[in-house]
């Protein structure tokens, strides 16, 4: 008996493993559920296809109709979604030119497989320093001195190895906010032996600011009141488990140093002129660019942004005290993405996300976690329900912004409909 080869899939099956494709692809750029589905459905349009899509953060469910005919497909999504500034933004041309019928889908096809398989943008050791650079930057903005800085910097190293050394495996993920913590308290135990005291909660939140999960809280936040409810809570429990392990990690790690040695001993640092902590925050959106997978090109807008996102709370703790208005600071910062969305080529994420890694309430939860570690350390008056408050305005502010500046990518995909 003859094997017969088996027939070529059907346009229809194509068109729907290519959307499938998509929506992984555009899930792992860290996305919100609801962007997802409208440029998911755009380009489902602009293939000739209508598309319902449901998403959670491991798993998506298309029902695709062609004419009077109907498919359901599932498929299991990677839980791990990571920032790539670069692949972002192809992403969003891609479904943009789909979108509009720019391209049809056998160009389509190749043009997304040549995104998934780019190179990294930067080497990886070069990586690693940017984390370093990045969480002294983060360490100065909280109000670290030169010894809060001298620490964040290693600590940013070993999270950049974690981080890097994690993206490979889809299940050790969620582990590594506890590894990056757990080790992360180790270097600081060590470092104070040989170093005067400093302040413990600046220097480990500088050098892990990166993998502590403020932003899916913010994105969870932004599905709620996107109506992505089921999306948004499941990213919400994720995020906020992350932060129960930070908190394990911590921990962890201090109980294992006290079998040893006594824990360091508390410090409160003195901020530094503003001016070098200006400085600094400049430099951080400099090694932001090299975190984040961005193009050399954009780098002078990925310092614009952290210095208008930090620029904008500290006026506004000049207006209203406290922490100054996470609202405000998120709405100015939004409109400034969505305007620079309306240049070609360009896409609202290169400037929305920098901003917020400066607003997004990581210090507050990690302030809350750090009273774990030492037990005669002075309360902060913080609390996790501030993390969510804060996280809370973040998302109105982005959501103002929008209803005022419509997303370019939203308005392109209701336009093919």
């Amino acid at each position: 008996m003859q094997d017969t080869a088996a027939p070529p899939p059907s346009r229809e099956d194509a068109a729907v493993a290519f959307l499938l494709d998509l929506v992984r692809a555009l899930h792992l750029a860290y996305l919100p559920a609801h962007v997802v589905e409208a440029l998911t459905k755009g380009a489902a349009r602009g293939l000739g296809l209508r598309l319902e899509l449901f998403t959670l953060q491991s798993f998506a469910a298309t029902e695709v109709t062609s004419g009077e005919r109907r498919r359901v497909d599932i498929e299991r999504l990677p839980f791990n979604p990571h920032w790539n500034l670069r692949r972002t933004s192809g992403l969003l041309l891609l479904t943009r030119a789909v979108t509009t019928k720019k391209l049809a889908l056998p160009e389509a096809r190749a043009e997304l497989d040549r995104i998934l398989q780019l190179p990294p943008a930067y080497p990886h050791w070069l990586v690693f320093i940017a984390y370093a650079v990045y969480g002294v930057a983060v360490a100065a903005r909280v109000g670290g001195s030169w010894r809060e800085l001298a620490v964040a910097a290693p600590i940013g190293f070993v999270a950049g190895l974690i981080h890097f050394g994690t993206l490979r495996s889809m299940r050790i993920d969620l582990q590594k906010s506890f590894l990056a913590a757990f080790l992360g308290t180790l270097v600081v135990c060590g470092l104070s032996r040989v170093l005067p005291p400093f302040d413990l909660a600046r220097a480990l939140f500088g050098g892990t600011t990166l993998l502590i999960p403020a932003m899916v809280v913010t994105l969870g936040a932004e599905e709620l009141v996107s109506e992505s409810v089921e999306a948004g809570m499941t990213r919400l429990t994720y995020g906020l488990l992350r932060f129960l392990l930070v908190g394990v990690g911590i921990s962890a790690g201090g109980r294992l140093w006290t079998f040893f040695l006594p824990l360091p001993v508390l410090s409160q640092a003195t901020p530094l002129p503003e001016p070098v902590v200006l400085a600094l925050v400049a430099l951080g959106g400099v090694a932001l660019t090299v975190c984040m997978g961005a193009r050399q090109r954009e780098l002078p807008w990925i310092v614009g942004a952290v210095l208008l996102a930090f620029g904008t709370q500290e006026l506004t703790k000049l207006l209203v005290g406290g922490r100054g208005s996470p609202l405000l600071a998120a709405f100015v910062l939004g409109l400034a993405g969505l305007l620079y969305a309306r240049m070609p080529g360009r896409t609202a994420t290169t400037i929305i996300m920098p901003g917020l890694l400066q607003l997004a309430p990581g210090f507050i939860g990690t302030q809350v976690i750090v009273a774990l570690l030492h037990p005669r350390a002075a309360a902060s008056g913080e609390s996790f329900f501030d993390v969510l408050l804060v996280a809370a305005q973040l998302t109105l502010g982005l959501v103002f912004a929008a209803a005022i500046i419509r997303p370019r990518a939203l308005v392109l995909a209701e336009q093919a409909g």
